[in-house]
C-alpha cells in the first residue's frame, strides 16, 4: 500500500530518490570507469615486466635461478591475462560488463523513471490551467450576479420600489455554485488520477529495481576483484617454495667450477702457443744449419 501522504507528497519523494540515485549512479561510473582504466593500464605493464623477466631469465647462467625467472615471468604474464579478462576495459572483458550494468540500471530505472515524472508535470500544469480557467469563468458568473442584484437594487430605489430581498453577495454565491465544472478539467483531472496511480506503483518498482541493480552490480565487482586475486595468489604463491629452493652456494660452486675451466683452457692455450713457439724457433735454427753447411761445402770445392 502507498503511504498515507498526499499524491504530491509521494511524487516529491521519489523525484528526490530518483534525483539522489542517478547522482550516484553517475558518481560511482565515474570512478568504475577510472578502476577499469587502471587495471588495464597495470595488466598492460605486467604483462611486459613478464616478458622482460623471460628475458633476463634467458640470459641467466645459473639453471636454477633462470627455471625461476622462466616460472615468475610466465605466471605474471597469465595473472595479467586473467586481470584483463576480468577487469579490463575491452569489449568482452569483465571491466566493460561493470560498466554495462551501470548503463542498464540509467537506461531501465532512472530514465524512463523520469520521463513519467516529467509527463507527470506537464498533466499537472494542465489541471492547473484548467483549474484557473475554471474559476475564472466561476468569477465572472459572480460578478455578473452581484451585479445584477445591485443593479435592481439601485432601479427599485429610484422608483420607490421594495429593493430584491437577495443580496448581491447571495446571488454571487448562487451564481457561482451554477457553474458547472468543464469536460476539460473532469478529463484533465482524470489523467492526472491515472497517471499518479502509475507513479506510485514505479515508484514502488523503482525501489525494488534500483536495490536489486546495486546488488548485482556490487556482488560482480567484488566477485570479480576477488577472482583476480585469488587468480594471482594461485599462480605466483607456489613461486616463493620454488624461489628458495635456489642454492645460493651451489651458484657458487658451478660458478667456481666455470672459472676452473675457464683457467685450464687458458693454460693448454698458452702451452699450445709457447710448443708451438718452440717448434717454429727449431725449425728456422735447422734452416739456418743446413744453409752454412752448404756455403761451407761450396768454400771448399773451390779451393
Amino acid at each position: 500500500m502507498a503511504p498515507k501522504s498526499s499524491v504530491e507528497e509521494r511524487s516529491t519523494m521519489f523525484q528526490l530518490r530518483l534525483t539522489a540515485y542517478e547522482n550516484s549512479v553517475k558518481l560511482i561510473k565515474a570512478e568504475m570507469a577510472a578502476h577499469v582504466k587502471n587495471h588495464t593500464t597495470a595488466a598492460t605493464n605486467n604483462k611486459k615486466l613478464g616478458v622482460k623477466l623471460g628475458t633476463i631469465g634467458r640470459l641467466e647462467s645459473y639453471e636454477a635461478l633462470k627455471d625461476v625467472f622462466t616460472k615468475v615471468s610466465g605466471a605474471i604474464s597469465e595473472v595479467a591475462e586473467a586481470r584483463t579478462v576480468l577487469l579490463g576495459d575491452g569489449m568482452n572483458n569483465g571491466g566493460a560488463k561493470l560498466l554495462k550494468r551501470l548503463d542498464d540500471t540509467s537506461s531501465g530505472v532512472i530514465k524512463p523513471s523520469k520521463a513519467l515524472l516529467a509527463d507527470r508535470a506537464k498533466k499537472v500544469k494542465i489541471v492547473e490551467k484548467e483549474v484557473k480557467n475554471f474559476d475564472s469563468l466561476k468569477n465572472k458568473a459572480g460578478k455578473a450576479a452581484s451585479a445584477d442584484i445591485k443593479k435592481q437594487i439601485s432601479e427599485a430605489s429610484k422608483k420607490g420600489l421594495d429593493p430584491p430581498t437577495e443580496s448581491p453577495e447571495h446571488a454571487a454565491e448562487v451564481a457561482i455554485a451554477a457553474v458547472e465544472m468543464p469536460e476539460s478539467l473532469l478529463d484533465a483531472r482524470e489523467t492526472l488520477a491515472n497517471t499518479d496511480k502509475v507513479v506510485d506503483e514505479t515508484s514502488l518498482h523503482y525501489e525494488e529495481r534500483r536495490i536489486v541493480d546495486m546488488q548485482l552490480f556490487i556482488e560482480d565487482f567484488v566477485r570479480r576483484e576477488i577472482a583476480w586475486h585469488a587468480r594471482a595468489i594461485e599462480m605466483l604463491s607456489p613461486l616463493i617454495a620454488e624461489t628458495r629452493k635456489v642454492d645460493a652456494k651451489g651458484a657458487v660452486g658451478s660458478f667456481n667450477n666455470r672459472l676452473e675451466r675457464v683457467s685450464i683452457t687458458e693454460k693448454d692455450e698458452v702451452l699450445n702457443e709457447a710448443e708451438k713457439t718452440k717448434r717454429e724457433s727449431m725449425a728456422a735454427g735447422d734452416e739456418s744449419s743446413d744453409a752454412k753447411g752448404d756455403a761451407e761445402e761450396a768454400a771448399s770445392a773451390s779451393s
